[in-house]
């Protein structure tokens, strides 16, 4: 267990670590962000038991606007609401799981920067927890509100994050990771970016490289002690990935949460980034 990433952070639990203590006050979500029928049908066709499901178009971003990413924050309102109704607490262990590990990541990510703090990413996945011996379920799971959950609030902040006006004055200094995979990367990327396709960082398993793989990951990409880091994808998923492996190294990145998919959003913006490519 030494060389999982889960050994250096209460942020990513192992199957077996779920399985051997018991928690009356645990939800799981199962995070989706394909095709919503699609998606919805496997989620019934087999989900860890008790899981709802949260799809990210729907609790974990907000409808984008003409100038916004794809993706943009949830709105506080909209959030707490459907924790509440999914029996959420202040004290409710959270974990998020996924078709992939960056999917459960942008789960992660925005619980944590909406206030709560027991947020967990299950490395593995559905697959992992199988292998394990997890119970599942097929259908859909309904949960109802409780005294308790009626009482959340949540308090939005609580993760670093960047804007897209701040991301255009960034120094030298910062070392800005792209988390797309390399042909996205190529064909258009924010002046002065390092690739690092966060899809590197886990298994054809799905699950998470081990501490030193990571680590040197990051090491070629030139992430240093002190060094401030910024990470971006196309709309804030793969990214939030990268927080949650940076954050269990002893790095507090912030995350570009528009992304890609922001920044492509103004003709100038745009003219940097085709100038960078002009001079390459």
């Amino acid at each position: 267990m030494k060389h999982k990433l889960s050994s250096l952070s209460g942020d990513i639990v192992q199957p077996e670590q779920l399985l051997e203590r018991a928690n009356a006050n645990r939800l799981f979500i199962d995070v989706r962000l394909g095709e919503p029928e699609d998606e919805f049908r496997d989620y019934r066709d087999c989900h860890i038991l008790g899981a709802v499901y949260g799809q990210i178009r729907e609790v974990f971003a907000a409808q984008p606007a003409p100038d916004s990413g794809n993706l943009p924050l949830p709105e506080r309102e909209q959030l707490e609401h459907r924790l509440r109704a999914w029996g959420v607490d202040a004290e409710t262990e959270v974990v998020v799981y996924g078709p992939s590990v960056a999917l459960a990541a942008r789960g992660w990510w925005v619980l944590r920067w909406a206030g709560l703090k027991n947020v967990k990413v299950l490395d593995g996945g559905l697959k992992a927890w199988i292998n394990h011996g997890g119970p599942v379920a097929q259908g859909e799971t309904h949960r109802v509100a409780t005294a308790a959950s009626e009482q959340l609030r949540l308090q939005p902040g609580n993760m670093p994050q960047i804007l897209v006006d701040e991301v255009e004055q960034l120094g030298s200094g910062t070392l800005l990771i792209d988390a797309r995979d390399e042909n996205s990367f190529l064909a258009g990327s924010i002046p002065r970016a390092r690739n690092l396709p966060s899809a590197e960082q886990w298994t054809p398993a799905g699950v998470l490289r081990t501490v030193s793989e990571i680590e040197s990951l990051y090491e070629d990409a030139g992430v240093k002690a002190g060094r401030d880091v910024v990470v971006y994808c196309g709309g804030g998923v793969l990214s939030a990935l990268s927080v949650l492996t940076l954050n269990a190294l002893g790095v507090e990145p912030r995350l570009y949460v528009g992304s890609w998919s922001e920044w492509n959003k103004s003709p100038e913006r745009m003219a940097r980034s085709a100038a960078e490519r002009g001079q390459a």
